[in-house]
């Protein structure tokens, strides 16, 4: 398990955990970051990391990327 700003580009990985402080995970959890759920990196653009999960896309910034917890399928 590796977190998400070490992720390959354009492969699907799950999302196996979210740290962080409870503000965070909320706020993940209601664009559909769910445990379980696939995601895939797109973009690795430095500090900016796009993202595709349940067919849309989502900006992170590097704090938030840190904190979604990754593994192969």
């Amino acid at each position: 398990m590796t977190p998400l700003v070490f992720a390959e580009q354009n492969k699907e990985f799950v999302i196996k955990e979210i740290k962080g402080r409870d503000k965070d995970k909320n706020r993940l959890t209601e664009k559909g970051f769910c445990i379980g759920n696939k995601i895939c990196l797109l973009r690795d653009d430095q500090s900016n990391y796009i993202v595709k999960i349940n067919d849309t896309k989502y900006v992170l910034n590097f704090g938030l990327a840190n904190k979604i917890i990754i593994d192969n399928e």
